[in-house]
């Protein structure tokens, strides 16, 4: 199945974005990215690669199984950076964490344990399976997002940011 998965990099997009999404925009956020997911998936995109951290990528998860019964062959992909990913979140986030996983149509876990550059290491091969990225990234130069959005431009992949939009 993986090959396959693979095969199809060019109808295949990866999630990335920022823990945090202020309160007062999160209403905005999921409808903008509502219909960046559907215009993706209009233009041929069917497969939504996402990390599975908290924030914009359980979000981005979510807004991809609402669609499903608009389009039924669009895909969620889990990709956990290892084992027990959610175990010190809270528990309503882990539930909402393991309802997500428990939808999607495929959980890639890519560690047993946790070490360091795991959280890059899962950017990296979401990254390797998808020809474009739907970011919310606030656009400093620091952390997960800011690595994965300029690694997607180096590879010169196409990188929506949806973080400046509005309405």
């Amino acid at each position: 199945m993986e090959k396959v998965l693979y095969l199809e990099k060019e109808k295949s997009i990866t999630f990335t974005g920022h823990r945090i999404i202020p309160f007062i925009r999160q209403e905005e956020v999921r409808t903008q990215l509502t219909t960046v997911v559907a215009l993706a998936y209009k233009s041929g995109i069917t497969c939504f690669y996402c990390g599975m951290a908290l924030g914009f990528d359980l979000m981005a998860a979510e807004v991809v199984l609402s669609l499903k019964d608009k389009f039924s062959d669009i895909q969620l992909i889990a990709v956990v950076p290892f084992s027990g990913q959610s175990s010190r979140w809270t528990s309503s986030e882990q539930e909402r964490y393991h309802q997500i996983l428990s939808q999607a149509n495929k959980v890639v876990t890519l560690s047993k344990n946790y070490f360091r550059g795991c959280l890059l290491r899962r950017n990296d091969y979401m990254l390797s399976h998808s020809c474009s990225v739907i970011a919310y990234y606030n656009g400093k130069p620091k952390g997960g997002t800011f690595y994965t959005v300029r690694k997607a431009e180096r590879m010169k992949m196409n990188v929506v940011n949806i973080y400046g939009k509005r309405g």
